[in-house]
């Protein structure tokens, strides 16, 4: 079994290169980025990497079928929205991406349609603010379609509406706890993961709390519903009283999932184990029902000179 793994630079796409060398010596894995393989760590765990031109350059989908044709890989995980909606299109590609229905991630993809495309029993969505209702002294967010890992949104004061460019929408701002909920579609249920963040640095979740919460699952199970999905997502809420705020989906797993493999829900894993047809349940057994877990970054020896 051959399963190549893009946007391999990203933390996603390392989780998914350990879950294989752990636990699957049977599959052989290939990468796939913009960068070469030495600044490429999940390439570490590759029998073979190559670099590949931006998914917003035509050549790219060509170009990766062709690497997909001449090293006959089975199964192709596309770990950026926008790759996995073109991909999933491609007469040549379809057939190989481990990913859930194009539907899906068109709608996590038009942010600017979640009150409509998500709209379930326990979510709220933060309200569209037209231009010529900012107010100069308020904070907004701006989002723009297609964003991920934190692109294309952005924290504004309402004095710097002039210097945002057409492609950003404006919503009301909204403050409170910040949950990612990490979910994988089993049969008629789903196996959630609630991560609310306690410290952030540069982005990135760096302490979490592990969490149950019924309404939060509730949501999960609804979205599954709605979309008949089969691979593993994750979205993400902002609770501010007594009311769930959505503010991202995301058609796949994050970088922070990893976080939630530590009590024992280790969706990468269990996702390598559908695509190849095994026991997904030994992957997906939870530890604690509360917990925190805390990250630290690890260093990787790439190339010697």
């Amino acid at each position: 079994m051959k399963i190549l793994v893009t946007a391999a630079g990203t933390g996603t796409a390392f989780s998914y290169a350990s879950a294989i060398a752990k636990s699957f010596p049977e599959v052989t894995l290939y990468t796939a980025d913009t960068n070469p393989g030495e600044l490429v760590t999940s390439a570490l765990y590759a029998e073979k990497h190559f670099q590949t031109k931006s998914i917003y350059e035509g050549e790219f989908y060509t170009e990766l079928a062709k690497v997909i044709e001449q090293n006959k890989i089975n199964y192709y995980i596309p770990l950026i929205d926008e790759e996995i909606v073109k991909s999933s299109n491609h007469p040549l590609l379809k057939d190989k991406v481990a990913a859930n229905s194009v539907l899906f991630c068109n709608s996590c993809i038009e942010k600017d349609r979640y009150s409509k495309s998500f709209e379930v029993e326990g979510i709220s969505f933060p309200r569209l603010i037209e231009r010529t209702e900012v107010v100069g002294f308020k904070n907004y967010i701006a989002k723009s379609n297609g964003g991920f890992g934190g692109r294309g949104t952005k924290k504004i004061n309402g004095s710097e509406i002039d210097t945002l460019g057409n492609e950003f929408v404006v919503y009301e701002h909204v403050s409170g706890n910040e949950y990612t909920v990490d979910c994988f579609p089993l049969n008629d249920s789903v196996i959630t993961s609630i991560r609310m963040r306690i410290e952030v640095k540069n982005g990135v979740c760096t302490k979490a709390k592990i969490i149950r919460n019924e309404v939060l699952e509730n949501v999960a199970e609804l979205i599954c519903q709605k979309y008949k999905l089969s691979h593993p997502f994750c979205f993400q809420v902002i609770e501010q009283g007594d009311k769930f705020y959505l503010i991202d989906v995301n058609p796949r797993l994050g970088a922070g999932s990893a976080m939630s493999a530590i009590n024992g829900l280790d969706f990468f894993s269990a996702h390598i184990a559908k695509i190849l047809g095994e026991d997904i349940k030994k992957y997906l057994n939870r530890h604690h029902e509360s917990c925190i877990v805390t990250r630290q970054y690890a260093n990787y020896l790439n190339r010697v000179f």
